[in-house]
């Protein structure tokens, strides 16, 4: 059985038992100070081949699944938040797919079942971000309307993720990683970022920081957020500071 095969395999059987992913979470920083200002949560299955995020979200996509999985995948960093009782204490990035909404109603539903106990910021992930702008400008309006923040993922890495920005108007841009490690690569792309920036109040958030190097570079490019192993890997959310 090749790699490929056993993550399949591992993505199938994550499907297979949808509800039992949980919840991991990587501090968001303030780079000046290091100071932990949220957390955002990603999902891990159970499992002994270990089912990776991305395949699983792929497959889902290929059998229709992805918005139960979408769903699952809040509810189970919800759940974690509430019983470390954290209240509005810090942040919490959760990312949603803007591609698993069927209609307006649809938006509502998922956003109703947040709640408002928590300071949440809806992050919107950069898959299949263009395939229904109406529903994405659904799901930014009716987050505002809710009291959340908003994100957008990853941006840079897609032609998408610029071009929405003046659209989204997102609260927190969060730059993707590889603009980070390679920033003279990436120089049109920070040129479109920084255009939106200059236009709005919005936070520059860089990903993928591993080094002190890319948190130089991260802070060069104006970053003031960040998240990366040199702050902290994806683990289980503690309890908050008392």
């Amino acid at each position: 059985m090749t790699v490929s095969d056993g993550a399949v395999l591992a993505a199938s059987a994550a499907l297979d038992s949808v509800e039992s992913v949980a919840a991991m979470f990587q501090p968001v920083v303030e780079l000046s100070t290091g100071a932990v200002v949220g957390y955002e949560a990603l999902a891990r299955w159970p499992s002994p081949s270990l089912a990776v995020p991305e395949t699983v979200f792929a497959l889902a996509r290929e059998r229709g699944m992805v918005g139960r999985v979408d769903v699952a995948c809040r509810a189970a960093a919800l759940r974690a938040a509430r019983e470390h009782a954290y209240s509005r204490r810090v942040r919490f990035f959760l990312n949603i797919e803007p591609g698993c909404f069927v209609d307006e109603r649809d938006v509502d539903i998922h956003l109703d079942a947040i709640g408002d106990d928590l300071d949440v910021v809806l992050e919107i992930a950069e898959r299949d971000l263009d395939r229904s702008v109406p529903m994405l400008m659904a799901l930014v309006r009716g987050a505002r309307a809710r009291g959340m923040s908003v994100a957008m993922d990853d941006v840079g890495a897609t032609p998408a993720t610029l071009g929405l920005l003046a659209s989204v108007r997102p609260d927190i841009v969060k730059l993707d990683a590889l603009i980070v490690r390679s920033p003279y690569r990436s120089r049109a792309a920070m040129r479109q970022v920084r255009d939106y920036l200059h236009t709005s109040d919005a936070t520059l958030l860089a990903e993928g920081i591993e080094t002190r190097r890319h948190l130089r570079r991260a802070m060069a490019l104006g970053a003031t957020l960040g998240q990366g192993w040199l702050f902290g890997r994806p683990m289980p959310l503690p309890n908050p500071p008392i």
